[in-house]
Formats: structure tokens, C-alpha cells, sequence
């Protein structure tokens, strides 16, 4: 087996436990079961993670990763109207096309009250989009950038987990506007 091969197949490892964690929740996370999603020959996966801790955590940190390319630096919005529309549609995002990747996460989340690395793991992600979110309202004239950051995001981790829940989540724009304008004052 080449070393392109074996990224290969860590790579499709690791999409088939996020697929996993997000439909079926962290229990059904077994290296067999990767193994069968992934298309991969039995064994494989635990050929690169040994232990169920380490497939794991070696999902939570890609997760993070998969996440990051969200919050690039050439896609910041340059006005409040841009900041909320954009919130909107990570919101559908999240909740729509992306909702099995939003629901690993939320998996993760409960996961790192027990395991430090996942907490850990998830912690620098967060810090890393709170970094980058107070950055922007910074940019966009908000006095208080890293207090209005926490109180957007944890409107946002509210409002995907609603709709994740209950397949809702009326008035979102709306919200999201009053929210972001409150945090300008």
C-alpha cells in the first residue's frame, strides 16, 4: 500500500465516523461499523486508530479542521446587514446541507464533558471562531467585539440546535438582527 493510499483511506475513515457520529451518535462510533461506511477492507481503520479513544478524538480533530474553512479571512462581511444575512445562512447551513456534520459536533460537544481531549479539542476550534468573529464586528465598529461574539454564537448554537430538534426555527433573520444590533450599542 502506497502512503497516498493510506491518507486515502484515513481520510475516508474519518468521513465515515463523522457520518456515523451524526446519524447514529457516538455509541454506534466502532471500527467495524467505519470500516463498512467507509467501503474499506475490515481492519483498516483500526490500522490507523487502534483504540476507539483514538478514532475518537482523530474525528473531533477533523471535525475542527472541516469546521475552520468556514471562518476564512477573505470571506468577512463589511456591513451589519452583510454580518446578519451571512449568520442566516450559516444558520440554514447548518441546520439544512451540513446537518449531519452539525450534529457530530453536537455529539462531540456531550462527549467532551467526559474525554478532555475532545473538550480541548473543541475548545481551540471555538476560540479559534470567536477570534475570527470578534475580528470582524472589531472591523465593523462594535464597541465591545469579544462579549457581542459570545452572545451572537450562543443565539446561533441555539437557534441550529432548535431547528436540529423541532425542524424550526421561526423569526430567524429577524433575531439575528435584533441580536447583532443590540451588541453595537
Amino acid at each position: 500500500m502506497t502512503n497516498e493510499s493510506a491518507v486515502s483511506n484515513r481520510g475516508r475513515a474519518l468521513d465515515a465516523a463523522l457520518q456515523i457520529a451524526g446519524s447514529q451518535g457516538i455509541r454506534a462510533l466502532t471500527h467495524g461499523r467505519v470500516d463498512s461506511v467507509a467501503g474499506l477492507p475490515k481492519g483498516s481503520t483500526s490500522n490507523h486508530f487502534r483504540t476507539r479513544a483514538a478514532l475518537i478524538h482523530a474525528t473531533v480533530d477533523y471535525l475542527v479542521e472541516a469546521e475552520r474553512g468556514a471562518f476564512a479571512e477573505g470571506n468577512r462581511p463589511r456591513s451589519v446587514e452583510d454580518l446578519v444575512q451571512a449568520l442566516a445562512v450559516f444558520v440554514d447551513h447548518a441546520a439544512g446541507p451540513q446537518r449531519m456534520l452539525t450534529a457530530a459536533r453536537f455529539a462531540f460537544f456531550v462527549e467532551g464533558f467526559h474525554d478532555a481531549h475532545v473538550h480541548d479539542a473543541l475548545a481551540h476550534g471555538r476560540a479559534r471562531i470567536e477570534t475570527w468573529a470578534a475580528l470582524t464586528l472589531e472591523e465593523l465598529g462594535f464597541p465591545r467585539p469579544f462579549a457581542a461574539t459570545r452572545r451572537i454564537l450562543t443565539y446561533i448554537e441555539g437557534a441550529i440546535f432548535h431547528r436540529l430538534t423541532f425542524d424550526d426555527a421561526p423569526g430567524i433573520y429577524d433575531d439575528l438582527e435584533a441580536i447583532v444590533r443590540s451588541c453595537g450599542d
